[in-house]
């Protein structure tokens, strides 16, 4: 299996990677050849040859102004470039992780690999690798310029000063703009990445994993581009900077030309030698900087590439068609890292289209049995066995067309009540007005002005309880499911509510597992068969 590094993408760009080199080599030589300017006007033999010399010097700086720009420019463009796709491939590989082996890792930690992480990545070693090339170049030409020149000289380089430089405030506006709004970005990515792991459990259960990964990279092209934009405009503070130092010295040599041409002045012996000195003390202290934040940075690389390694290739598992016997006996199942055994002997048994109820007191292991039967843990002893086949064996794309899942409270993404019910999957208008009915929705949606276009906000907190649980029906109801896990779906809603959602799924045509510590609902009545679960222990009530 081939290793994912952070710098893959970098090996994919030799064209962009080419230009670069090209760029620096050109501001390698340009940036200390200016400094050439003092010997040719030291050993001019007129002014009209000195004058010329200045125009060849103006043109030296433009030039290394000119490659710098574009040096900084193309890196930048696929450092970004870099960055999305460490983001992409992380996201990926988190879609695809086990529901086990995500609530183990937890959200907030890709949330950190996925924004400060990435973030470091690009200010400590992509950019820190830049300047090592960038000023690397530098300083090997000035160093061969300068041997070129007069190694005596060196000792006068410690006494190259530089003048102060002030930045227009416009270019200082521009530049925090351009921060606001790659800031405001990142936090409307922030929020809708946090959006997308909160419904991690939808996503896999619907089998939606390439539907959203496709929404979260539209999303990461939004902030690539936002960051691009704060980072060109950094990067244009960065080389307008250079030019207005850089055109300071041959500015104040054209004035004192024509004073020391006039004989008002002497113009005394300049070494060019020098005025090479920034080019060289400037270098090595970059380099020994960027080379430090390298090495420091080497934790976090490690961390992002362990995220986007591919998973081991599961075996398929066993296919299976349509379900029509559930039979678990003696099922015995610990969490990890825990002595006590949640489940100690749970028995049920669930035959065609029948509607079965769990119950018991929270706590005694009720939730975790349907998440057993929906293949969330492999590990627990005795059987669970869909037509007679282990559950952990089953091939678990297979099951998840024919088994689904609806949680105490359905999770809502910030987007249209159609999508919340489709999860981005194309089905027939009749299809769908027919899963709205069976989940009783049809008026509250005809009320609506946008209809199936009104957006929902943050995990739904502009409906109801009872209207979030319709919803999460509706979706159940729009795919063809031969069993259906509720859990705790009206534990938060109050009676007349839960009388409704609850007689909305037993409507379903299909097997039904419902857990529900509401006993005394006037719903329990319309159960085949009602389970109590106490201290581990499923028995028929």
């Amino acid at each position: 299996m081939k290793h994912r590094t952070v710098n893959d993408y970098f090996k994919q760009q030799w064209p962009r990677l080419s230009l670069f080199a090209a760029f620096t080599l050109g501001v390698s030589f340009f940036a200390p050849l200016k400094n050439f300017q003092l010997k040719w006007l030291i050993d001019s033999k007129s002014k009209q040859e000195a004058l010329g010399y200045m125009g060849l010097v103006f043109a030296i700086t433009f030039s290394s102004w000119f490659f710098e720009r574009l040096s900084r420019r193309s890196f930048t463009r696929i450092a970004c470039g870099a960055v999305e796709q460490v983001r992409q491939r992380i996201l990926e590989q988190v879609l695809y992780r086990t529901v086990a082996q995500y609530n183990a890792e937890g959200d907030a930690a890709y949330l950190s690999l996925l924004t400060t992480d990435l973030r470091t990545l690009y200010d400590d070693y992509y950019m820190s690798l830049f300047s090592i090339v960038f000023w690397g170049g530098i300083m090997l030409c000035a160093l061969a310029m300068y041997l070129y020149i007069s190694p005596v000289m060196l000792l006068a380089i410690l006494l190259v000063t530089i003048p102060p430089l002030v930045l227009p405030r416009r270019m200082n506006e521009r530049l925090k703009a351009t921060r606001n709004a790659f800031s405001l970005q990142m936090a409307g990515y922030t929020q809708q990445l946090k959006e997308l792991l909160g419904g991690f459990e939808i996503i896999r259960s619907f089998l939606r994993e390439d539907a959203y990964a496709a929404l979260h990279q539209k999303a990461a092209r939004k902030a690539r581009e936002s960051e691009l934009d704060y980072q060109q405009s950094l990067n244009a503070m960065v080389t307008n900077t250079s030019l207005i130092s850089n055109l300071i010295f041959p500015v104040v040599m054209l004035v004192g030309l024509f004073l020391a041409f006039d004989g008002r002045l002497t113009m005394g012996t300049v070494s060019t030698a020098a005025s090479m000195a920034n080019f060289v003390i400037t270098p090595c202290h970059q380099i020994a900087q960027c080379w430090a934040k390298v090495k420091s940075s080497q934790g976090i690389r490690q961390r992002l590439e362990a995220a986007m390694a591919e998973p081991q290739v599961a075996e398929q598992g066993e296919p299976i068609g349509h379900i029509d016997s559930i039979q678990c006996e003696t099922v015995r199942f610990a969490y990890p890292n825990t002595a006590e055994p949640v489940l100690k002997d749970a028995s049920l048994t669930v035959d065609a289209a029948q509607k079965v109820a769990l119950v018991g007191e929270s706590g005694c292991g009720k939730s975790t049995l349907a998440k057993l039967l929906f293949q969330y843990y492999p590990d627990y002893s005795g059987d669970i066995l869909f037509n007679g086949r282990q559950v952990r064996t089953l091939d678990r794309t297979a099951l998840y067309r024919r088994v689904g899942y609806i949680a105490q409270t359905a999770y809502l993404f910030h987007d249209t009540i159609r999508n919340n019910i489709c999860l981005h999957e194309d089905f027939p208008d009749e299809q769908l007005a027919h899963a709205i009915a069976a989940a009783g929705l049809t008026d509250w949606v005809a009320s609506l002005p946008d209809g199936l276009d009104t957006v929902i906000s943050e995990n739904g907190k502009n409906l109801s309880g009872g209207q979030r649980q319709r919803i999460g029906i509706a979706r159940l109801a729009l795919r063809s499911y031969d069993l259906i896990i509720a859990d705790e779906i009206t534990a938060s809603l109050d009676p007349d509510t839960s009388q409704q959602v609850m007689e909305n799924l037993i409507a379903m045509p299909c097997m039904v597992v419902a857990i529900t510590h509401d006993v005394a609902g006037s719903f329990m009545h319309q159960f085949d068969k009602v389970y109590r679960v106490e201290h581990g222990v499923v028995r028929v009530a």
